[in-house]
């Protein structure tokens, strides 16, 4: 899949387009940011008759009256126009889907009751499978061992048997505590393991089936939930080895798993140059997503301010502003996933200053603990002359004061629980236009913002 655009489909009101170019898709996104509607339009572009085939009417005409309010779901409820999916530049119902293989697999579907069985959570899920009843049939016995292999791999002390004649039922079996189960499994059985077990099936079916004279993709949806550290190593592994040659797609809101497997990717398999990176987020009702090797570095957005000629006009100075923002924004929100785990407390520190009308105390690269050392080495000294000149001196050097727009902007943004900004209408409207005084500031903080970032977070994050 080289791109997918969508226009008013279900989260996302307007145009959204994600440009992959076959590469492999890491894609963050907090709960409600539109993850669930972005792996919904996969499954429309490649599942569309089995999603209609579940309609059902008694007369051709309630049959096209029902499918057209199924389709109409799909649309956006503020835009309220019908919505369109182009996949590869095509219209998805004109999209020739037969030479894709396509596994989807989603947290949602992967509920587990009080029972497993074979047959069951293979017609559950959207796996390209030709006849589900005889692959269960000849296939049974090997995805047992396959996923049993895995088991042990993962350092669980349960295996599973398949019963081919009691309908493909699965029996979980406890080897540790002397536990054999098909039915009640959730009484005898933790989370962990009750979601690792029909991940690691569907995972080997979906590995046994390939077909390698098509184009293969593997979609997974916030498919890890109680897994620990170890495990969501070993899973992440076991995926990419496994899949080599498919194309995978991992949607996520676990900050902590993104990073692993942003670590596994870069640090491990070294193969960042294979896969793309990308964040959803939710301002007021506005879906967004930007891919973060698309994003512009401050630097570009300095040069080209420092390259306007003459006295620029104001439409110059506020495209460059508008730059500014954008920029800004895609800022704050890698920093609120970070301060979702208790990361760069100077930068939020910084933040909430410049919100609150405060100084903010930086130069260069360095901070405001910085200036504290420096005025202890000058109180060291023991030289009392001019000492409190020197010191005021020192200080205002450090002093940025003049953020009048970004304090705006702050107060407009509200991307996570964790930054703690009033919630207002998102855009340019209302907002005080730049001066080139305050851009000349607001690249100093961006600046400041993007080394933050580089400096703390472990990846590739110079492209953020």
């Amino acid at each position: 899949m080289n791109k997918l655009k969508l226009e008013d489909f279900k989260a996302f009101e307007g145009e959204l387009i994600l440009s992959l170019d076959r590469k492999n898709l890491l894609l963050y996104g907090e709960n409600g940011a539109g993850k669930s509607s972005l792996y919904e339009s996969i499954r429309t572009v490649f599942f569309s008759d089995r999603l209609e085939s579940s309609i059902t009417a008694q007369t051709p005409e309630d049959l096209l009256q029902l499918q057209n309010e199924f389709w109409s779901s799909f649309n956006n409820k503020i835009s309220n126009r019908d919505f369109k999916i182009e996949i590869n530049d095509t219209v998805y119902r004109d999209f020739d889907a037969s030479n894709y293989q396509v596994f989807l697999i989603s947290i949602e579907e992967l509920l587990i009751e009080n029972k497993l069985n074979l047959k069951s959570l293979l017609e559950k899920f959207c796996i390209s499978i030709d006849n589900i009843e005889d692959f269960c049939t000849d296939s049974h016995e090997q995805v047992e061992s396959e996923v049993n292999l895995a088991l042990s791999s993962f350092l669980e002390n349960v295996k599973i048997e398949i019963d081919e004649e009691e309908q493909f039922d699965i029996k979980i079996i406890d080897t540790e505590r002397n536990i054999e189960r098909k039915s009640e499994i959730r009484k005898y059985f933790n989370e962990a393991k009750l979601n690792l077990i029909p991940l690691l099936i569907l995972l080997n079916v979906a590995y046994k089936v390939k077909d390698n004279t098509k184009s293969k993709i593997l979609v997974l949806d916030d498919f890890i939930t109680s897994l620990d550290s170890s495990n969501r190593t070993f899973l992440i592994k076991y995926i990419l080895d496994k899949f080599q040659d498919t194309q995978i797609l991992i949607f996520t809101h676990n900050i902590s798993f993104y990073n692993l497997i942003m670590y596994v990717i870069n640090e491990i398999e070294l193969s960042n140059s294979k896969w793309v990176f990308a964040n959803l987020f939710e301002i007021k009702n506005k879906h967004k997503l930007y891919i973060k090797s698309e994003i512009e570095r401050v630097k570009t957005i300095k040069e080209a301010f420092e390259n306007l000629s003459g006295t620029p006009s104001q439409d110059e100075i506020e495209g460059i502003g508008n730059r500014i923002r954008k920029k800004f924004e895609i800022l704050l929100y890698e920093y609120s996933k970070l301060l979702m785990v208790g990361a760069v407390e100077d930068s939020r520190k910084i933040l909430d200053r410049i919100t609150n009308g405060k100084s903010s105390y930086y130069l260069d690269k360095k901070t405001a603990s910085d200036l504290i050392d420096s005025i202890e080495n000058i109180l060291a000294e023991n030289n009392d002359n001019n000492l409190i000149s020197r010191l005021q001196n020192l200080i205002e050097t450090y002093k940025n004061l003049e953020f009048a727009n970004f304090q705006k902007i702050l107060k407009e943004l509200k991307l996570y629980q964790k930054v703690t900004m009033h919630p207002m209408s998102h855009g340019i409207t209302g907002m005080p236009t730049f001066t080139t005084k305050e851009i000349s500031n607001s690249l100093i903080l961006l600046q400041k913002m993007e080394d933050y970032l580089k400096e703390i977070v472990n990846t590739n994050i110079a492209s953020v």
